[in-house]
């Protein structure tokens, strides 16, 4: 159904959803994310000049000008993009089946990219001054969130290491409060001017906590200086304790997603269909997933054979004589290379973008020790084409 309303689209609709679609590996697409990226970076930089005091009118009205041309732009995105958000759904819906219903305007990537422009714009007209509607340029940078499922991925840390963390907030706690009130107590009659209360004491804490230390609030008797140095300690190990925590979280939380994704992948290519799933859990902790655009290289002959592909999705041409050789999804190249030790004797391109899962030459060892049914498949493939033709 999604399949037939998408192609109900007029070509220029449907070029356009493709060039304002995110994920899309097309040349313009690419092309338009990164003009996207630039003109982020220009707004931000002419904002910068905008607030500079030390520049002539002329400069600052070139700043202002730069600004107001960047933010119309945007409001001429979010308005297309509000204008085709139906047949953006239906784009998405059509690359991922768990994709809902909801209009691009009422998703939370709709609102974001409101949220970087409308404000900017609603002030622009009543406050366009130093302190006013310029400096809600800041916002553009939120545009870059789309592109990176870093937010996200800290969110889920967060929510899977949640006690740890609480643990480590609540020591956390407990230095500053004790420092704070040791502090207090040691200072107060030595600096009665600077450590006022234990909220002035607090701020010393929390300077020395994380060892930042500005220099308006320092102890000067023994005792506060040895509480200074344990609030410092303290500091360093509680920091670190979270720190630690939360790399620990993203490197399992990377790691998981990559696997969905590979599993994801593997589900989708041909060669892997009769595997079992503790087969397909040991090759997905092996492969790793790449995209390709268009008309992209992936292979050149003469480069040494360090890796095989299986396509997911798309379609590779292998540049041979005396005809070419074209591969759809669920096929896989690459594997003469790495069995025999010669190097590449092909060049291989994609005629579309396509999503690719490599087995690194290491890895592919790793796999011929532990499924060795699935490598010797792969060896009789490269054996029948061998005696058909190079690869």
């Amino acid at each position: 159904m999604t399949v037939s309303r998408l192609s109900q689209l007029s070509p220029w609709i449907d070029m356009l959803v493709g060039v304002l679609d995110r994920q899309s590996m097309t040349l313009p697409a690419r092309i338009y994310r990164r003009a996207e990226a630039a003109l982020i970076l220009i707004g931000l930089l002419a904002m910068i000049a905008f607030t500079t005091q030390s520049l002539t009118p002329g400069e600052h009205l070139l700043a202002s000008a730069v600004l107001i041309a960047v933010m119309v732009l945007f409001l001429i995105d979010a308005l297309v993009r509000v204008a085709l958000s139906r047949p953006i759904t239906l784009r998405q819906k059509h690359r991922a089946a768990e994709a809902g219903d909801t209009p691009w305007a009422g998703t939370a990537w709709g609102a974001l990219d409101v949220l970087t422009v409308l404000p900017m714009a609603l002030v622009a007209p009543f406050s366009w001054t130093q302190t006013g509607a310029p400096l809600l340029a800041s916002l553009w940078l939120l545009r870059f969130a789309r592109y990176s499922g870093g937010g996200r991925m800290l969110a889920t840390v967060i929510l899977r290491e949640r006690e740890p963390i609480l643990g480590v907030l609540l020591l956390f706690g407990i230095v500053l409060t004790g420092g704070a009130v040791l502090g207090f107590l040691a200072e107060r009659h030595a600096q009665p001017e600077v450590f006022t209360s234990v909220g002035a004491a607090l701020w010393w804490a929390i300077t020395t906590l994380t060892t930042t230390g500005y220099g308006d609030m320092v102890p000067v008797t023994l005792f506060g200086r040895m509480i200074g140095g344990a609030v410092m300690i303290g500091g360093l190990g509680t920091i670190s304790l979270l720190a630690g925590i939360l790399a620990t979280g993203f490197s399992a939380e990377l790691k998981r997603t990559e696997f969905l994704r590979s599993w994801d992948m593997i589900s989708k290519v041909s060669f892997f269909e009769n595997a079992g799933a503790a087969t397909i859990a040991d090759v997905a902790a092996l492969l790793r997933p790449r995209d390709f655009p268009a008309r992209s290289v992936v292979t050149r002959r003469g480069q040494p054979g360090d890796c095989m592909y299986f396509i997911v999705d798309g379609e590779v041409e292998i540049l041979i004589e005396p005809k070419s050789v074209r591969l759809g999804s669920g096929a896989f190249f690459g594997e003469i290379a790495i069995l025999t030790g010669a190097p590449r004797n092909a060049t291989i391109v994609t005629t579309k973008a396509t999503q690719l899962l490599t087995l690194d030459i290491a890895d592919f060892r790793a796999l011929a020790a532990s499924r060795p049914e699935l490598t010797d498949l792969i060896r009789r493939e490269a054996e029948l084409r061998l005696g058909k033709g190079p690869q």
